[in-house]
């Protein structure tokens, strides 16, 4: 079955996520289903650069948390990030799929950050913004067969598809000086199919070049 947002984005706009677990342990959501945000009117808000908007609410967030698996899962039109694995451990998503209109900010599909053993494995990811972000103190992060201060290390990309994006695979980050690292990032066997940038290593990140030099 489909779990449907309100219409009237308010409603979630000024909440942090939808549906948010913390300090859980064992929790699986498995099965065909579907979670519709309805986040196109709150983009169209954005869009308007209307400083009334609100920031918009994550669809499924998983919060110091262990032995989680999520296999089958649907999430279209978030209003933000469909789904976030934040100070996670022993992470199994399978056969999810993301859907969200190209032009859809910050839509991201997987956020990790804090989190080890992660495996994200044959998903379908379609946003506007980043398919999988990865985020600092991610370890030992598997990810295969997408069609898609603390460093981030021990990052597998494997058998991935990119088609019709921006960017395939990227490693950005802020240009202030940092102790932060990336290490041990391996990608096998990605395909990129129109892709603008295939690769891209960027240590000056700065979107529209505007108001980066703190960050």
């Amino acid at each position: 079955g489909t779990i449907v947002a309100p219409l009237d984005y308010g409603v979630l706009g000024k909440s942090n996520n939808w549906f948010s677990f913390e300090d859980v342990s064992g929790v699986s959501i498995i099965g065909r289903g579907t979670f519709d945000a309805k986040g196109p009117s709150l983009w169209a808000c954005k869009a308007s650069n209307s400083n009334s908007c609100p920031s918009g609410a994550t669809t499924l967030s998983f919060t110091n948390s262990n032995n989680i698996r999520i296999n089958g899962l649907t999430s279209l039109n978030s209003q933000m990030f469909h789904i976030v694995i934040n100070g996670c451990q022993n992470v199994h998503l399978e056969g999810v799929k993301i859907i969200a209109a190209g032009n859809s900010p910050n839509t991201d599909g997987i956020h990790v950050q804090l989190s080890r053993n992660v495996e994200i494995l044959s998903t379908s990811i379609k946003t506007g913004d980043d398919c999988i972000s990865i985020g600092p103190g991610t370890e030992n992060l598997w990810i295969e067969q997408d069609l898609k201060e603390e460093g981030v290390q021990n990052v597998t990309v494997k058998k991935t598809v990119f088609s019709n994006t921006q960017n395939g695979l990227r490693i950005k980050s802020w240009a202030r000086p940092s102790n932060g690292y990336v290490q041990g990032v391996r990608f096998i066997d990605s395909v990129m199919r129109n892709v603008q940038n295939p690769i891209m290593i960027d240590q000056n990140y700065c979107p529209r070049n505007e108001n980066c030099p703190g960050q």
